[in-house]
């Protein structure tokens, strides 16, 4: 295919695509507009500008210093750093508008001249802040774009307005907007009172609480005679019975919990799991996520010390944090009527970080996210925890 709209290549844009499709409308052709879907490697697409947006993006401010992220930045974030292998599928892309293109199938590339995002802004700052950070990252995602190429200005404007209002409203409001997080966050109010959990996509910043994510560090730590809503079914495989899918199926774990907050006395034990572990549940994912241990991994995010490497408050990926909570729920017990995480003193927490260590370089082939995915590493882990009930003298709690 080679097609093209006559005009120079002063302030061309050479987008080079892994996949391009024509998808012009019968209406595009008689207004003299060529439309394209199409896929790019993440690096390819960072050049553009988004200077015809009406949005730009959210993660800066004009001056380039940053701000607190938004939800919406977050959820591209998480999906960057634990389900890469989905980001295509998870995130909706870019739409970008050009005067004119000329189309080079047999070199995958497509010259456009006047390029600008009109709808993407947040999913290029957030993809190019990320790689920013992580220089020795070069596993660039997949992206989809959508190419509309026309040269009525007045047009540009209106696709940029209206692309930017067609906003999805997420779970998170819908349940928030129907009380379904209130139980939780009184109950949290009482061990803390200054916590507030996000119940809609504008509550962003330090003062909130990041709910989906608290949703779903409880559904890993849940023990496995807990049951939860989507496992019924099939509590017996190791995808279910480890709660591996806690890690990358946010939807599902937000759905379960609704689920549970609907009908408490169906699933009274994982309604006040949820109420009685949280506090103490996200304590130790935060512990987990600054656990120095990792400090030798290169996915770990850190900084130099006085010489020393320190783990950031939020360096270690969740791929490595999520197994390690799916095998402390052995710990996870009741005490007097109340859900507790009750490790011991004396527990060897370098045993299981070491094999934590060792399924995410040999197992997971230092890919934090394969780790995050896979049942072995969550099998391997919750062994080394019988390992210690049976060296203890007891299988039982």
């Amino acid at each position: 295919m080679k097609t093209s709209q006559a005009g120079s290549n002063a302030g061309a844009f050479t987008l080079e695509y892994l996949t391009l499709k024509s998808v012009s409308a019968p209406e595009d052709q008689d207004g003299n507009r060529k439309r394209y879907c199409g896929i790019a490697r993440a690096d390819k697409l960072l050049g553009l500008n988004w200077d015809e947006n009406v949005r730009a993006y959210l993660g800066a401010d004009d001056e380039g210093n940053k701000r607190k992220s938004t939800l919406v930045n977050l959820a591209i974030r998480d999906t960057i750093e634990n389900r890469r292998d989905l980001f295509p599928i998870l995130n909706s892309g870019m739409v970008i508008v050009a005067r004119q293109v000329t189309v080079e199938d047999s070199k995958r590339t497509a010259v456009l001249e006047r390029a600008s995002i009109i709808n993407g802004a947040q999913t290029k700052g957030v993809i190019a802040e990320y790689f920013r950070d992580h220089p020795d990252d070069d596993e660039f995602p997949s992206v989809n774009f959508e190419l509309i190429i026309t040269d009525d200005e007045e047009l540009v404007g209106d696709i940029s307005i209206s692309r930017n209002f067609q906003t999805k409203v997420e779970a998170l409001s819908i349940y928030g907007r129907q009380g379904r997080f209130d139980e939780l966050e009184r109950k949290i109010q009482t061990i803390n009172p200054e916590i507030k959990l996000r119940k809609q996509e504008t509550n962003f910043g330090p003062g909130y609480l990041d709910t989906e994510k608290l949703v779903q560090v409880l559904t890993v730590l849940a023990p496995q005679d807990i049951l939860l809503p989507s496992v019924e079914r099939n509590k017996k495989t190791p995808e279910t019975q480890y709660r591996v899918y806690a890690y990358r199926h946010r939807s599902r774990c937000l759905r379960d919990f609704a689920m549970v907050m609907d009908d408490s006395k169906r699933w009274s034990d994982a309604h006040k799991f949820f109420l009685d572990a949280a506090v103490d549940g996200w304590r130790l994912y935060e512990r987990l996520k600054a656990e120095q241990f990792f400090s030798r991994l290169r996915c770990v995010k850190s900084a130099d010390t006085n010489g020393r490497k320190q783990v950031a408050p939020d360096g270690v990926p969740d791929g490595i944090v999520f197994p390690i909570l799916s095998a402390i729920s052995r710990f996870v017990k009741e005490v007097n009527g109340h859900w507790k995480i009750a490790v011991p003193k004396t527990f060897p927490w370098d045993t299981l970080f070491q094999q934590a260590y060792t399924q995410q370089t040999t197992t997971a082939a230092n890919n934090p996210q394969t780790m995050g995915k896979k049942a072995d590493c969550y099998i391997a882990l919750r062994g080394q925890i019988e390992m210690y009930f049976a060296a203890a003298g007891s299988g039982k709690q």
